[in-house]
């Protein structure tokens, strides 16, 4: 499974500025800007809404570093509660777009609707790092980490002494974890764990997700430009809990729940897939929630902010919301788990590095460092 996961397809036949289809990319000469996205105001009100007219329940789950509600819904009352949180990284925000659009198809009601939430609860954390996105509505890059102030440092396990600033919300999912697991399967030292989590946005998530139970944890992003082995733009990738830790029944569900999600769309239009090429240590959400025993996958994006800005966004959403809508529709129904685990190793490998303005070749260790 080691080799299936990590290996990489190389577009070696393809020149360097070529890709199927030709973008879109943001010209050079143009201003990125995030006009077309929801801002923060806009999302509380947008919920607000859909909790005093429907059946869905809004509520705020705690605050950032800056004040800012973190926002969650809940909608359903079936078994299992699955989670799907968007926007941990403040900078991906075609996630939150198709979260959002999943919810108001929810609260229109009709059979398709009524079905899943017989069968099912969803929890959505339709952007965990509001902080993040901030700068975005004021027409600046929006931040990948969230809004700890510099002042503030704190010492721990995963990076070291002396951490002070901004902190990336999905390298905190270890909080609760019990240490002496996370000493055994990633060597980390249990007295460097701080007191508090350096991110109460992702503290809240995990308070949330241990309060109702939660039984599967989906984490939607976003990532760079690839290609395959045939020139072609992958816009999806997905990838299960690698940490040893995580149990065996764990890591089943989730690969089953990868490769339904492929299986499903692989056929829809700009929908090519990969395997994402991610870490086995229990600071991150994946492995996270794979260790405490729930199905946990990632799912990436095309559509980093700085890459697009508000090109491409009907697009993306689509995509994504198409593949929110089938994971769901097969859990309520059942045909996911009838799949076999093993066939997420039918995924197709990763895909190579497309860069426009910057090659492969050319990339340097700060853009292979840029993860998950």
């Amino acid at each position: 499974m080691g080799l299936a996961v990590s290996g990489r397809v190389a577009a070696q036949d393809c020149p360097d500025d070529f890709i199927e289809p030709g973008g879109p990319f943001v010209p050079e000469t143009a201003t990125i800007n995030y006009n077309a996205f929801t801002s923060n105001e806009d999302l509380y009100e947008t919920l607000e809404r859909l909790d005093s007219r429907s059946g869905l329940e809004y509520e705020s789950i705690g605050e950032t570093w800056q004040g800012r509600d973190i926002p969650y819904v809940r909608a359903g009352d079936g078994d299992p509660d699955v989670f799907y949180v968007t926007q941990q990284h403040g900078d991906e925000q075609h996630v939150t777009e198709a979260a959002l659009r999943l919810l108001q198809g929810l609260a229109s009601g009709g059979r398709r609707s009524d079905e899943i939430l017989d069968e099912l609860t969803l929890h959505v954390v339709p952007r965990l790092n509001p902080d993040g996105w901030a700068p975005a509505d004021d027409d600046e890059t929006p931040t990948r980490a969230n809004a700890r102030p510099e002042d503030i440092c704190h010492d721990g396990p995963y990076f070291g002494s002396d951490q002070c600033g901004p902190v990336d919300p999905n390298r905190q999912h270890y909080f609760g974890i019990d240490p002496a697991t996370l000493a055994d399967v990633d060597g980390i030292d249990p007295d460097a764990i701080p007191d508090e989590n350096p991110s109460p946005e992702t503290q809240a998530l995990l308070d949330k997700a241990d309060e109702v139970g939660a039984d599967i944890m989906t984490d939607w992003h976003h990532q760079f430009t690839y290609r395959n082995e045939d020139c072609e733009m992958i816009n999806a990738s997905t990838l299960w809990p690698l940490n040893e830790a995580a149990p065996d029944e764990a890591v089943a569900l989730s690969r089953q729940i990868s490769a339904y999600a492929y299986q499903q769309t692989e056929g829809y239009g700009h929908t090519t897939w990969d395997r994402y090429s991610g870490g086995t240590t229990a600071n991150i959400a994946r492995n996270a929630h794979g260790v405490r025993g729930r199905g946990s996958v990632l799912f990436e994006f095309r559509g980093q902010a700085s890459q697009l800005g508000n090109a491409s966004n009907g697009r993306l959403v689509t995509v994504i919301n198409n593949v929110m809508t089938e994971v769901l529709e097969g859990l309520a129904s059942g045909d996911l788990y009838d799949v076999d685990p093993a066939d997420a190793d039918s995924i197709p490998p990763r895909g190579d590095y497309f860069w426009k303005e910057l090659p492969r070749s050319e990339w340097g260790p700060e853009h292979e460092a840029y993860r998950e």
